[in-house]
């Protein structure tokens, strides 16, 4: 029994001194475990060395090549059936049962339509959206992460709370049975003050119960395994300025200075802007597919004879190719109309997303501003509800009052203490929800 109850506290004791995590390093270490955050950094890496890929297009090409080439018998006496005895021909003219040839060939592009300069710029534009794309994930790890981050505080700070009125509550309890034991209390008021206990202690065991909840989401979230490091406590007090900010300010100027930001920086819109761009890009592609292309071969032909010694005869050849599409069975243009609605597509899915993020945005906006508001109004709330406790008290304690009106101001001061801290919470947690636009 001793043995249990010294393990039982040492667990609280760790419990205890277990250490608490800022925001900052739960996003960084978020970040770092979250397998959608490492495959698209991934896929950024991939993305990056496509474009460098792309540059080496315009660059020449060197190659070693080597063919051994044997013909039949039967080809081998036809031919030598026409050659002169005592005739020495030049090795471009003789052959051979077996052929040995080993050349190098040099091949540089010159143009191709344009297709080499849009290969590259397409893959600036791809390597730019998967940039677009880790970004925009980051910021919706680092929302989420926040969130949970802030409704742990918050229901740490409700548990607070109600254990506050739970021990009120058993107080005010404990004085109603001597009073009612001495004639100075119904039986009704001892029920009352009882009631409120087992609500109290409802109350206690759900916030209890969600912060496990919570934990185990936090855990999944931060990518850890127990013990984990938990949230640290803040002031939620140095938030006053800037919700005192929201509300004193223009909300009209306030909300249109927002939008410019989203219009300017959100990620969606960017990412669609760079898909427009890309299928302009293909659009062009397409285009080229007309035009003639034209590329230099300088080939080098190290030997050409009936055995691999490199010790032929060398030659080498200067080739300038041109290559023009005359008739594709119309490929080239339905590549050019699938190019061209493709482009007409995006620009309408591109407009419609824009209005809809901004109308996203503006009501996040509105609720932020709502909620800075509401702070304000519970703080006026808990000013008064303290205020009536206090001469709520008094008077009960002068016999001036019923039980029900205290057992009621009691049951307002702690509601309008867990709406304030709520309300403080709820600003905080759309504040980051509203920066996700930006």
């Amino acid at each position: 029994m001793k043995k249990c109850f010294l393990s039982v506290l040492f667990a609280i004791i760790s419990m205890t001194f277990l250490n608490s995590i800022n925001l900052e390093k739960s996003i960084e270490i978020a970040r770092k475990n979250n397998k959608e955050i490492l495959s698209r950094t991934n896929a950024l890496h991939s993305a990056k060395w496509k474009e460098r890929n792309a540059i080496t297009n315009f660059l020449p090409k060197l190659n070693f090549n080597s063919t051994i080439v044997r013909i039949d018998d039967d080809t081998y006496q036809k031919y030598n059936a026409f050659n002169i005895p005592g005739m020495d021909l030049p090795p471009s003219m003789l052959i051979y049962k077996t052929t040995y040839t080993n050349n190098l060939t040099l091949q540089q592009p010159i143009f191709n339509g344009g297709k080499l300069i849009l290969g590259y710029q397409l893959a600036k534009l791809a390597r730019k959206q998967t940039e677009n794309a880790l970004s925009e994930k980051e910021k919706e790890l680092d929302s989420q992460v926040a969130t949970t981050y802030f409704n742990y505080l918050k229901l740490k700070d409700l548990l607070e709370l109600s254990r506050k009125s739970l021990n009120s509550t058993k107080q005010h309890l404990q004085q109603v049975r001597k009073n009612f034991e001495v004639g100075l209390a119904k039986k009704s008021d001892v029920l009352q003050w009882q009631v409120k206990l087992q609500n109290d202690k409802t109350s206690l065991n759900e916030i209890e119960n969600n912060l496990e909840s919570l934990v185990s989401i936090w855990r999944n979230l931060l990518g850890l395994n127990e013990p984990v490091e938990l949230p640290d406590k803040i002031d939620v007090k140095k938030y006053d300025e800037e919700i005192s900010v929201l509300v004193t300010n223009d909300k009209e100027t306030e909300i249109q200075s927002f939008l410019n930001q989203v219009k300017k920086n959100n990620l969606s819109l960017k990412s669609l802007e760079i898909s427009q761009k890309m299928l302009k890009k293909n659009y062009c592609l397409a285009k080229s597919n007309f035009l003639p292309s034209f590329n230099l071969q300088f080939s080098y032909e190290i030997e050409k004879d009936d055995k691999l010694d490199f010790s032929g005869e060398e030659n080498w050849n200067l080739a300038a190719i041109v290559s023009v599409p005359l008739f594709t069975s119309f490929a080239n243009f339905t590549n050019l109309k699938e190019a061209k609605y493709d482009l007409k597509k995006n620009k309408f899915l591109l407009e419609d997303t824009a209005e809809k993020i901004l109308i996203a945005a503006e009501n996040s906006f509105y609720k932020l501003t709502n909620a800075a508001e509401s702070v304000e109004n519970n703080k006026i709330a808990l000013e008064f509800a303290k205020e009536n406790h206090k001469i709520i008290n008094e008077l009960y304690k002068q016999k001036m009052i019923t039980n029900t009106e205290l057992l009621d101001a009691e049951v307002m001061l702690f509601a309008s203490e867990m709406n304030l801290i709520s309300s403080y919470y709820d600003f905080i947690i759309q504040k980051y929800e509203t920066e996700k636009f930006k």
